[in-house]
């Protein structure tokens, strides 16, 4: 196993740690009668969003040593960044309330939901 096998999984490891926190913060509320936006969600999303960004630009030289790694797909990145983008404004708009509005809430969700959807399907 290369170093650059080696950054990309230990990447890979902490963006799904990331995104298990964000969508674990919403499962946990989901009988609550007053939602929240936990400080794990709103690091979660920033883990993702970081992370996300550093498996795409080790992408290119992983590709370059070893032709196994496809170059990533630009229309499903940018699909990625735009929903995790929303969630983050989402999520940093609404931590300053004590209640959140269960639109805001339920889109945070679902966008977070959808985005592992693409992850694993598309």
């Amino acid at each position: 196993m290369t170093t650059l096998e080696i950054v990309r999984n230990s990447l890979l490891v902490l963006h799904f740690v990331g995104m298990a926190s964000l969508f674990g913060g919403f499962i946990s509320q989901f009988r609550a009668r007053e939602r929240k936006i936990q400080a794990g969600m709103l690091h979660g999303a920033y883990l993702a969003l970081l992370t996300g960004v550093g498996l795409v630009g080790i992408r290119y030289p992983l590709n370059e040593e070893n032709a196994q790694y496809a170059l990533p797909d630009n229309a499903k990145i940018f699909v990625k960044l735009l929903l995790l983008v929303v969630i983050v404004i989402l999520a940093v708009s609404a931590k300053k309330k004590q209640d959140v509005d269960s639109g805001t809430w339920l889109g945070i969700g679902l966008l977070s939901f959808a985005n592992i959807v693409i992850a694993v399907f598309w």
